[in-house]
């Protein structure tokens, strides 16, 4: 489930496993499959690892190089 209901808890939710993938790309850029094996204890299964991707990048919080297959985090400018 995408996001928290009165059947799916937050930190069961896509949006409350995408915090896993933030933390770790903030620190640095890092390979998409070695992203997923430091988070893959949080999910159930790879399709909700590359949701999460997705949400992420549809909100432009991250970037990938598909040509390096490095996921970047998108600094944003705090005002």
């Amino acid at each position: 489930m995408i996001v928290p209901n009165k059947v799916t808890r937050f930190n069961e939710s896509i949006i409350g496993k995408m915090t896993f993938i933030l933390t770790i790309l903030k620190e640095k850029d890092i390979p998409i499959v070695e992203l997923y094996r430091r988070t893959q204890q949080y999910f159930e299964e790879i399709d909700e690892f590359i949701l999460s991707l997705d949400v992420l990048y549809i909100l432009y919080t991250i970037e990938v190089d598909f040509d390096k297959g490095v996921v970047k985090y998108v600094k944003r400018d705090q005002k």
